[in-house]
């Protein structure tokens, strides 16, 4: 399939089909030194993640109160992705 009809499949896709959101549970994995956390193949591909030049940006948030434990975001980052 030519690279302008894969786009174009793309496009429909997105237009045609209903939003989803898909999830999917990890095991977090200690190596001694830190933890890894790994994306699923799925939603690397679908989501377009350059493990190249993109970055994953924790935020941990922590509250006054001590028993209310804290929360951790994580975003993905993309660095500048080419259009093609």
């Amino acid at each position: 399939m030519a690279e302008k009809d894969q786009k174009i499949k793309e496009i429909r896709e997105l237009l045609d089909g209903e939003p989803k959101k898909i999830t999917k549970r990890v095991s977090i994995i200690f190596d001694g030194k830190q933890y890894t956390i790994r994306i699923p193949r799925e939603l690397a591909e679908k989501s377009k993640i350059d493990p190249v030049k993109d970055e994953f940006e924790f935020t941990l948030e922590t509250q006054k109160e001590k028993d209310i434990l804290p929360v951790l975001y994580g975003d993905l980052v993309e660095k500048e992705k080419k259009s093609d």
